[in-house]
């Protein structure tokens, strides 16, 4: 078993990233450096793998037709529709052998997921990270994946992507800009730029940085654990599903309180589906990150209502309202 413990030092207020440098006057910052993964060849080796919850047969096995169309050759991993306890894609064991066993086989370009729900972060500390680290592939996917993003820039020192899974988004299809994205950006295309409307932005403003983030509830509750990771003048985006907003409220005042927000450089909000009014959301947005004069934007097309953009963790990116766009500065992946 890998030793569980993150590389790096620990800062006083939170594991910020897996490499630390000192600063002007003494003080600790964070630099993250995040080996890219290999770029997609063309007709790429898929295995789609399930650490969370179970899904259904009909809709995985249709959503590997439609990756299959376009010259993809999917393998689906064995436990996608087992059920333990009822939301658990089998046990325990179960989910974090075939994982490993998929992590160690070099047979595969890439690694997907059938879905999200819960059970990633009940294997964190049992994951072969050294398998991540000898041979980086694109990781994909979103919602409960998040536990998995931050525990393998930590322990691997490897980047990943917020991004589409099969019992959603490649089951009922990409819209072609979406689509386009996706596939050029895991091929290598830079930069790459996103444009969001006027009626996006909740705070003007320029940023520049690395871009990290995932599902909400998920970065607020690895807060304080070995799989906490945070880019301090980053970046951040975030996208959360049923939440009221109060609880909203509640996470991002656990953030603001353990000194999270006070230097990151920018943030992207994306679909918060049933998580309370957008005149409510817009307002606890203002509460929260006027006081930071940093830009906000919100809305933009990633979370869990599907056709998810493609977002690459640990990227450069920039995110300008002036003329409405993030920018992907860099290629996310090595040839």
């Amino acid at each position: 078993m890998n030793d569980p413990r993150p590389r790096g030092k620990q800062n006083s207020a939170y594991r910020s990233a897996p490499h630390i440098s000192k600063a002007e006057g003494g003080k600790q910052k964070a630099e993250v450096i995040l080996d890219k993964p290999r770029a997609l060849p063309p007709n790429p080796r898929i295995a789609v793998l399930a650490i969370s919850s179970p899904s259904e047969p009909d809709r995985i096995e249709q959503a590997k037709k439609n990756l299959e169309s376009r010259g993809a050759r999917v393998t689906l991993a064995e436990n996608f529709a087992h059920r333990h306890r009822g939301y658990l894609a089998g046990t325990d064991d179960e989910r974090v052998e075939e994982l490993n066993r998929y992590l160690n086989s070099a047979e595969f370009d890439t690694f997907f997921f059938t879905r999200g729900g819960y059970g990633a972060m009940r294997i964190l500390d049992r994951i072969d990270y050294d398998a991540i680290r000898r041979d980086p592939r694109p990781i994909v996917g979103f919602s409960d994946l998040t536990a998995l993003h931050q525990a393998m820039a930590i322990h691997a020192g490897v980047a990943s992507f917020h991004g589409p899974m099969l019992n959603l988004d490649f089951f009922n299809g990409l819209t072609p800009d979406i689509d386009d994205w996706f596939w050029s950006m895991l091929g290598g295309s830079a930069p790459m730029t996103h444009r969001f409307a006027r009626d996006q932005i909740v705070i003007e403003g320029d940023g520049e940085g690395l871009l990290f983030g995932g599902c909400l509830s998920l970065i607020a509750a690895l807060i304080g654990t070995p799989y906490d990771f945070w880019i301090d003048d980053g970046i951040w985006f975030w996208e959360d599903v049923d939440e009221a907003t109060y609880r909203v409220d509640r996470m991002l005042t656990h953030l603001r309180l353990s000194g999270r927000l006070q230097n990151i450089r920018g943030v992207i909000i994306g679909k918060l589906k049933g998580c309370g009014s957008p005149a409510e959301i817009e307002a606890l947005l203002h509460e929260t990150f006027d006081p930071y004069g940093i830009p906000v934007v919100r809305d933009l097309p990633f979370g869990h209502e599907g056709n998810n953009l493609l977002m690459p963790i640990g990227a450069a990116v920039r995110l300008n309202t002036s003329d409405g766009t993030l920018t992907v500065l860099q290629a996310a992946v090595q040839p």
